[in-house]
């Protein structure tokens, strides 16, 4: 069996119809993982065991800024791609930039349904909590 590979050597096979920016997220994740503890690094996790949704985000801090971010992320493609935006977007970021999510943004970039709400309200959580350790 041979996978379905498409431009830029992605995987197509988007059987679900989701967003080509959500299912490119989704399938590829560099970000993915966590940092190795040290000073400087810190992390922050939000969700619902329950509702067997969560995002881990954690970041480097060099000189007052992200130098470095991971995540991981437990649910759905879009959780999978919230926690891969956000870990791209902070990159180079102060952490005065943490407090507030651009989720106005993040929604667009995304194409996140209203029915997907809780993806981007962790992406909201979990920057405060984050900017929150950090300060």
């Amino acid at each position: 069996m041979t996978a379905n590979v498409g431009e830029n050597g992605l995987g197509s096979n988007n059987p679900l119809g989701y967003p080509p920016q959500v299912w490119r997220r989704f399938i590829g994740t560099p970000r993915a993982g966590a940092l190795e503890p040290a000073v400087g690094v810190s992390a922050a996790e939000v969700g619902s065991h329950a509702g067997k949704f969560r995002l881990r985000l954690e970041c480097r801090l060099t000189d007052g800024r992200v130098s470095d971010a991971r995540f991981r992320a437990w649910g759905c493609p879009y959780t999978i791609a919230v926690g891969s935006w956000l870990a791209d977007w902070c990159l180079g970021r102060p952490v005065a930039d943490l407090q507030v999510a651009p989720v106005a943004e993040l929604r667009a970039d995304l194409e996140i349904p209203e029915d997907r709400a809780h993806c981007w309200l962790m992406a909201q959580d979990v920057l405060r909590e984050l900017h929150r350790h950090l300060t």
